[in-house]
């Protein structure tokens, strides 16, 4: 797979996190671009391009279910594959929010970084296989980057 062809982004709140998250995927060759809450990310998603959202649970202005419940009502964006990082451990029913909006996976904090960017990469490969199989191509996974960079907004 060519890593630098995908772009994630991310969504956290937590400065220190927010570019912990960053410098950890950007080392793998992978695009990376991260907002501080749910409402810039919602916005940056409608422009398209991005591959995969990392989403903090507790955010500001808009949380991470408030901006998954928006990606799942606007039908413009489509499906991205996702990751919703949360502190709340056994307080929120993490089976039931991974059916609910499809998620790759509900990981708790604190996590292993590097595992998180081995779930990307695998989530990718595994999206990029079943378009390659079925040759049409999903929302959310039909553009393709060239360049890799880290690009924030926050």
């Amino acid at each position: 797979m060519n890593v630098s062809a995908t772009t994630v982004l991310i969504a956290e709140d937590d400065p220190v996190f927010r570019r912990v998250l960053t410098f950890t995927i950007a080392r793998t060759g992978l695009a990376v671009e991260a907002v501080c809450d749910g409402a810039a990310a919602f916005d940056r998603l409608k422009k398209g391009g991005i591959d995969f959202l990392i989403t903090d649970h507790q955010m500001p202005i808009c949380s991470g279910l408030e901006l998954l419940q928006r990606i799942v009502d606007d039908k413009s964006i489509g499906k991205i594959p996702t990751v919703l990082c949360t502190a709340k451990g056994l307080e929120l029913d993490t089976q039931g929010l991974k059916k609910k909006f499809d998620l790759v996976e509900v990981m708790h904090k604190p996590f292993s970084p590097r595992r998180l960017s081995d779930l990307i990469t695998s989530a990718v490969e595994a999206i990029r296989q079943d378009v390659k199989e079925s040759s049409h191509i999903p929302l959310g996974i039909a553009s393709v980057h060239g360049n890799s960079g880290v690009h924030t907004n926050a």
